[in-house]
């Protein structure tokens, strides 16, 4: 008997021309007004795992952003989701360098630790939403990578990669060779069972393998 997929086994959905171009140039142009710091992996900056500076989104531009993307989260996972309390929506431009190492996106105790004393944000959350704000053509290497299933994605701009945040979901950043790679982040919360789930759109598009 087959089983059904649940959220949290579902393969990543990906789906192209979710964001606008203006959208996307709109938020390359805060990223370049705003400080930039370095992002941390499990709460150390360390070049040699992850090459990558941050900023935060205001909260009405990641709003507008979160409209967009929550009826193809919703519909393609089977559940509502929510907006997780406090957290910030943050923009990465990965440069010259390593990309990022193989990893999952659980938080962890020692990264919650780490981050208490260097300031670095926590962002925790039962769903990974990537938003790629560049093209394929804008910078070498860089590819997302999955470990299983195995995926190598380039995705054009405005396009949309989502997949649990859990740590059966090993991935990473293949390094950067030229130009820069710029995504958006934004985690969502799965609503629990008992509570009223939203449908979403019948017509999503779900590049899955």
């Amino acid at each position: 008997m087959t089983l059904t997929p649940t959220w949290n086994t579902r393969a990543p959905l990906c789906v192209d021309n979710v964001l606008p171009k203006a959208l996307c140039l709109e938020l390359l142009r805060h990223f370049d007004s705003s400080v930039q710091r370095p992002r941390s992996y499990q709460g150390i900056v360390n070049e040699s795992l992850r090459k990558c500076e941050y900023a935060a989104v205001p909260q009405p531009l990641a709003d507008r952003v979160t409209d967009t993307v929550t009826p193809h989260l919703d519909g393609y996972f089977k559940v509502e989701t929510r907006a997780v309390p406090g957290q910030p929506a943050l923009i990465y431009r990965y440069g010259l360098g390593v990309g990022f190492v193989t990893h999952h996106d659980e938080v962890t105790a020692e990264e919650t630790d780490r981050a208490a004393a260097n300031g670095q944000p926590i962002i925790g959350g039962d769903l990974t939403t990537l938003l790629f704000l560049s093209g394929p053509d804008e910078y070498g290497g860089g590819d997302l990578y999955f470990i299983e299933p195995p995926l190598e994605l380039r995705p054009a701009r405005g396009a949309l990669v989502a997949f649990p945040a859990t740590r059966q979901y090993l991935h990473g950043v293949r390094p950067i060779t030229s130009g820069a790679r710029y995504t958006l982040l934004i985690r969502r919360a799965v609503c629990r069972p008992g509570q009223p789930q939203r449908p979403g759109p019948s017509h999503i598009l779900q590049q899955s393998k």
